[in-house]
């Protein structure tokens, strides 16, 4: 049996050929693909039909799970497989043509308390170009040091580019469920990884896609979904990481819940009115005093409208003309 389940969660088939050809381009076959179609177009299987001779295993759930929650669906389409190790991979992104082998020249010399292994990754665009690359991690680190420069900004992360086992996966229940799955892949790794390190395969890198179809892009559609889960990975980091970590103060994990708090806040804006008042309330996580709160928020919610009305005018800028009926 391979060790290894290439397990692709799907809804879109926008760019599920360019993920399915680069698994295809695997130096290493290794693995068995499984696609787990959550009640998505039919275009998806038709794509999948492309690919039978490379062993993919397609399963169509008739009920979309992935609008009401992500993380279930993420759970069951992993429960389609029996492999030991699992790489939840993203039905838009690309891996390098050596990930594969890499990941077994890994596993050669894999110390027993090791169950979270991850690429490096580069940011890619609709056009498969890469317009990114992303700071390498470290090696090895423990999963608190990973998160605390999460919260810091100094680490980027996906959940396309993990690999773990299955034994730790069951152990905790899968996926924490967060609401639109926002920041539930940063709290799994760390409760994956127990009390050995995240460890990281220098070399072929993941290519994660950055485009106008993926949950990450969409920040006005799920805006209030994405804060109350911020609000949650920050009371997980709290009361499940901080208690157990070493090396920082408490001070400095309530600088660093502040400062990931405020880039998210940064990074949903435009925001609407009833989250403006939600992010500058007594007891919100951000250490900054309200009035500084109130005026940031605002600025950012001003300039985000402005650049999505620049945007919309060189849209329709770069439209043709419509001609008149003759």
């Amino acid at each position: 049996m391979n060790q290894l389940a290439i397990v692709l969660p799907t809804w879109k088939p926008d760019f599920l050929q360019c993920a399915l050809e680069s698994i295809r381009a695997q130096t290493d076959q290794r693995f068995t693909l499984y696609i787990a179609d959550d009640g998505g177009p039919d275009r998806i299987a038709r794509i999948c039909d492309d690919f039978d001779n490379t062993g993919l295993i397609y399963h169509r759930f008739d009920a979309n799970l992935g609008n009401t929650s992500l993380t279930r669906h993420w759970d069951r389409s992993v429960a389609l497989s029996i492999e030991p190790w699992i790489w939840l991979f993203g039905d838009d992104d690309e891996m390098h043509p050596e990930c594969v082998a890499k990941f077994y020249e890994t596993l050669g010399n894999l110390k027993p308390e090791v169950s979270v292994i991850r690429f490096n990754t580069d940011v890619i665009d609709e056009a498969s170009e890469v317009r990114k690359h992303n700071p390498s991690h470290p090696q090895s680190e423990s999963a608190s040091e990973f998160l605390f420069d999460r919260l810091l900004g100094h680490r980027k992360s996906y959940v396309t580019e993990y690999i773990f086992r299955r034994s730790t996966y069951s152990l905790k229940g899968g996926f924490p469920h967060y609401p639109a799955a926002w920041c539930a892949d940063d709290a799994a790794w760390f409760s994956f990884a127990g009390d050995g390190p995240i460890l990281t395969i220098a070399g072929p890198r993941v290519r994660w896609r950055s485009s106008r179809v993926n949950i990450t892009g969409a920040n006005r559609s799920c805006q209030t979904e994405k804060l109350e889960a911020s609000r949650q990975f920050l009371d997980f980091i709290e009361n499940e990481v901080e208690p157990g970590a070493a090396g920082h103060s408490a001070d400095e994990w309530s600088e660093a819940r502040s400062i990931w708090f405020e880039n998210q806040v940064r990074y949903l804006s435009p925001m609407k009115l009833s989250h403006i008042r939600a992010v500058i309330e007594v007891n919100s996580p951000w250490n900054r005093p309200r009035i500084e709160r109130a005026i940031l928020a605002i600025i950012w919610t001003i300039k985000g409208h402005f650049k999505e009305a620049i945007r919309r005018l060189t849209k329709y800028k770069t439209q043709p003309p419509t001609k008149a009926p003759t």
